[in-house]
Formats: C-alpha cells, sequence, structure tokens
C-alpha cells in the first residue's frame, strides 16, 4: 500500500461513536489487542512502555517527558491523541511524526496479519483507535525505540494501550470526564483510570482530588506498588510558558529520576532541565500574527483546562480579547463556556468539520445569557471573516474548545 491507500485502510476500521451504536458488540474489551500483539511475535517486548492516564494534563506531560528522554539520548517514541493536522502527529518518534513510507508499511503489515490471523467474531470488530495503538506499538519495535510513552485514549482499564505491562504509569489530575462511559463520579472514573496500575508498578501523580486519590492509593496498595508525588518545578524556565504546566513538568520530571534509579536509564538533571525548554508542541497557548491580529490557539477541551487557559491569559494579561469557540458533542460545552465567560465578553460560536461535532444551535443555547456579544459561523473560515470586521486592529483571538478546531486554524493560519 502507497501512503494514501493506508489511510482509507485505517479509516476502513469502526470508531468508538459509531460502535457505541451497536449494543451487541463487545467493544471494551483487549482480547483483540491481545490477539494483534501475539500474532506479530510480542513487538512490545522491544521497548520499556510507560502508561499516561488523568482528565487533564495528559498531553503536556507526555510531551515533558518525551522532550526530558530526548534531550538525556533515551530513544523515545510518543503514542498520544488527537492530533491537530496530521494524523501521523499521533505516533512520534524523537519528536518528529512518523514518515508516510514507514506509515504505510506499517498498516501493510498489520493487513497482512489479519488475514493471516483471523479474529474470532464473538471478540467483536477490530476498532480504528486498535488499529492506531497496534502501529504505535510496531513503529516503536521496528525503529528502536527504547521507551514508549503510551496516552491513554479512554479510561484506561479496557483501553487499548492497557495491554501493555508498563512498570511505571502516570495518572495526570481526575475528573468528571467521559462519564457516559466511566461513570457519574469521580471515584468511579478514578477507579477505570486506576486500573492502569498494575503488580509492583511504580506510580507517579501530581496533584489529585481527594476522592481520586484514595482510589489510586488503594491501587497501589492492592498491587504492592509505590506511590510517587511529584511536585511542581520551580526555578527552570520551560518550553510551554503557562504556570499550571510547572506541575505537568513536575510529573515527567520525577519519572525521568524514577527511570534513572530504579531501571538504569542516562538520566542527568543538566539534561533534563534541557528538555523541559522543548517547545515542539503545537497548539498550546500556540500564537500567531495575521491581518494585524494575534490569534492564540489553545487544545482545551474541558472546564478543568479552560481555568487553567484563562489564568494564563490573565497572567499574559491579554486584554479585551475575542474567543472564537466549538466543541465536540461527547464534551461538557456548557461548563466550559461558564468559565470561558468569565473572562471572554465576545464570543463566535463555530461548526468543526466531522459528524462528532456540537451544533452551532447547541452552542447557541449553552451560552445564552453569558456573553455581551454572541455571533455564530459555519466554520473557522467563516469565524474568521467575520472577525475581520467585528475586531480591531491589533485585537487578540482565542481559539478553544477543541484540538480539531485548533488544527483547522493553524492550517488557515499557515497556508490561507
Amino acid at each position: 500500500m502507497n501512503y494514501s491507500q493506508a489511510l482509507r485502510y485505517l479509516n476502513s476500521f469502526i470508531d468508538l461513536e459509531k460502535l457505541a451504536q451497536l449494543p451487541k458488540n463487545p467493544f471494551f474489551n483487549l482480547k483483540r489487542m491481545e490477539h494483534l500483539l501475539k500474532a506479530a511475535g510480542r513487538p512490545e517486548k522491544n521497548f520499556f512502555p510507560i502508561l499516561i492516564a488523568g482528565t487533564t494534563g495528559k498531553g503536556s506531560t507526555g510531551f515533558f517527558l518525551e522532550s526530558i528522554l530526548k534531550a538525556n539520548g533515551i530513544r523515545t517514541g510518543y503514542y498520544h491523541s488527537p492530533h491537530v493536522e496530521d494524523l501521523r502527529e499521533r505516533i512520534r518518534v524523537q519528536g518528529a511524526m512518523v514518515p508516510k513510507k514507514l506509515w504505510a508499511e506499517g498498516l501493510s503489515a498489520i493487513q497482512k496479519l489479519l488475514h493471516k490471523n483471523l479474529l474470532p467474531e464473538a471478540w467483536g470488530v477490530l476498532t480504528y483507535f486498535e488499529v492506531l495503538t497496534f502501529l504505535a506499538v510496531w513503529v516503536f519495535a521496528k525503529t528502536g525505540i527504547k521507551i514508549g510513552i503510551f496516552e491513554i485514549g479512554l479510561g484506561g482499564r479496557l483501553d487499548a494501550t492497557n495491554i501493555l505491562r508498563a512498570p511505571v504509569v502516570i495518572l495526570t489530575p481526575i475528573h468528571l470526564d467521559h462519564e457516559a462511559f466511566l461513570g457519574n463520579t469521580i471515584s468511579k472514573i478514578a477507579a477505570e483510570k486506576a486500573a492502569i496500575i498494575k503488580l509492583q508498578d511504580h506510580v507517579v501523580i501530581g496533584e489529585q482530588c481527594r476522592e481520586a486519590f484514595q482510589v489510586i492509593l488503594g491501587a497501589v496498595k492492592k498491587n504492592k506498588g509505590i506511590l510517587w508525588k511529584a511536585k511542581p518545578v520551580s526555578g527552570i524556565q520551560l518550553g510551554l510558558s503557562e504556570d499550571f504546566q510547572k506541575k505537568n513538568a513536575g510529573v515527567a520530571f520525577k519519572t525521568a529520576i524514577i527511570l534513572k534509579k530504579y531501571f538504569d536509564f542516562p538520566v542527568t538533571l543538566k539534561r533534563s532541565k534541557e528538555g523541559l525548554r522543548s517547545r515542539n508542541w503545537k497548539g498550546r497557548m500556540e500564537a500567531f500574527h495575521q491581518d494585524g491580529r494575534r490569534f492564540i490557539l489553545d487544545g482545551a477541551h474541558n472546564p478543568i483546562s479552560m481555568n487553567g487557559q484563562v489564568r494564563s491569559l490573565k497572567a499574559q494579561k491579554v486584554r479585551d480579547p475575542w474567543l472564537v469557540f466549538g466543541a465536540m458533542n461527547d464534551k461538557n460545552s456548557r461548563e466550559m463556556l461558564k468559565v470561558l465567560s468569565g473572562f471572554f465578553s465576545k464570543v463566535i460560536l463555530t461548526g468543526i468539520a466531522g459528524n462528532r461535532a456540537k451544533p452551532v444551535a447547541m452552542l447557541v443555547e449553552e451560552a445564552k445569557g453569558l456573553f455581551r456579544c454572541v455571533l455564530t459561523a459555519r466554520n473557522v473560515k467563516e469565524a474568521f471573516e467575520l472577525l475581520r470586521n467585528a475586531s480591531n486592529f491589533g485585537a487578540n483571538i482565542v481559539v478553544t474548545g477543541s484540538f480539531y478546531l485548533v488544527g483547522e486554524a493553524r492550517r488557515i493560519l499557515k497556508h490561507g
């Protein structure tokens, strides 16, 4: 297969949204992933896996850890979602997305593997995310990765990444998240996410609410593991400059120390600090200048992240900004808009490409009574056209609510 054919093949697998409409399909299980790994000769045994679960901060924590390990000369892979512009961003080798040729080669290998090793029907159909996860494992093994960082997609207990036997796991702050799948309390959600903890694991956490912490502590004790509480970094210039990133950097820094002390990876303090200065991370408070205006793109997509974003904007003294907002159907956009309305008075509510996006009409209902000025747009391009007339020269414009929205905005700002 060439790259275009490989993409079509990947897109032939069913995604979670469609799968949820098929109640008889047992889509939450790890049997399919186990089948693939076994048939492929256990490629995951070729590298040291680390799992990251949580509600907020997973991406930034993973990025900081990737940057630290790279700076220390450790060949590192990072699997995360979602992407901003290009699907290949989800599988990073040494900080760079996978080349198209290797991507196609990997999916060709998966196609051949599945042809020779059919899945039992009772296990349900293979999903898009499972294929991507297996592709990441295949790529990391193929390219000689020493440490593979895997960000949990949904929950933890039955997420495809949890098939990996990770000696070190990270749990970022846990809050209400995907309640339809994970439960309607923080304790229930924490139990799903803490299920990535296995026997004698090292478990690294930062700030956690009381309910989540108790669940995590119980899981660590049950599995005879070791719990490590990380502190925010101080006195280090970070590549991601927002104040709340000090907490995420602290978790990554603590993880690196554990990798050195208990697993003999060559980590030094000097190089780790250098790694924390890396800026190669799209869509996190990223600024562009166009038409005499400053656009700030941030992929925050839950109320907790929005609080951090607002604090950062206040600290940067961003004055009287416009807000461009869109969200996915499964996100708590009403609460996000409430948080944002404490800082923004003018908003353009926009659609996002794809059937997962929340309709603009629904966003309008959720925004009632929250903002002084509410405008609507069918898409980001139309929102930016509105802003040319509605905003003043020198205006600040914040685009947020979804990484998919940020990706669309980024393409327009880069390429017109």
